[in-house]
């Protein structure tokens, strides 16, 4: 059963052959732990270079368990939002749902985006960065 929601910023290291996101990716998907959610496989997705990778990772990302989206995902991302704004952040609206969706079913995030950060103080999330 599935734990923990790659980030695509982990998944672009993962492709990149960066050893320490290899590591700890391929230990994920051997042990079934790897979540996804529409948002990061559309970033995966629509940045490789070909139709042939575009195929061969769609079909990598059917094969993992797909997040559920959030109830009420937009409002409670805009809340989010104003949140951090008023402590003089701007997150990226993005990082926050993906935030919310990981929370939500009670996955970790691996990613190696230092803004989570700043999200973990509004959105109860176990973060793992890399």
């Amino acid at each position: 059963m599935s734990d923990t929601l790659v980030d695509s910023s982990a998944w672009i290291a993962f492709f990149r052959g960066e050893h320490s996101a290899v590591r700890r990716i391929d230990r994920l998907l051997a042990d079934g732990r790897v979540a996804t959610w529409g948002p990061v496989a559309a970033e995966v997705l629509s940045g490789v270079p070909s139709r042939k990778e575009f195929d061969l990772l769609r079909e990598l990302f059917e094969g993992l368990v797909w997040l559920a989206d959030p109830v009420s995902l937009w409002e409670r991302v805009a809340e989010q939002r104003f949140l951090l704004a008023r402590k003089g952040y701007q997150a990226s609206l993005v990082d926050l749902a993906i935030s919310l969706a990981a929370s939500d079913a009670g996955h970790a995030l691996l990613t190696r985006d230092s803004d989570f950060r700043r999200i973990q103080e509004v959105v109860a999330i176990e973060l793992h960065l890399f």
